[in-house]
């Protein structure tokens, strides 16, 4: 990436967890975004949601990685997601960019 892309303003996704429950995700505990990681079937809810919010405009997405760390991983019993998961999330992100 160029060292000066962030040199002007740059309009950013939204919410992501958020506008995955607003689109049916259901998850279990506390996990929110990192639910539509784990679970496959979700996958292709995470790449709409990311092509809706670059064809509103955003030129920076983020991968749906807020609850995907370690700590709230392991309050839900599913540490061992962790890096499978967050790989998941930027090949996703990556994907819906490449569209």
């Amino acid at each position: 990436m160029d060292k000066d892309y962030f040199n002007k303003i740059r309009i950013l996704d939204g919410g992501m967890g958020q506008e995955l429950l607003h689109r049916g995700l259901k998850p279990k505990g506390t996990l929110w975004s990192a639910q539509a990681l784990i679970d496959k079937d979700c996958h292709q809810m995470v790449i709409d949601a990311h092509l809706d919010f670059i064809n509103a405009g955003a030129e920076v997405i983020v991968t749906a990685t807020f609850t995907a760390r370690r700590k709230r991983l392991k309050e839900n019993d599913s540490e061992k997601y962790f890096e499978k998961i967050n790989t998941k999330a930027v090949k996703l992100a990556l994907r819906a960019r490449d569209i």
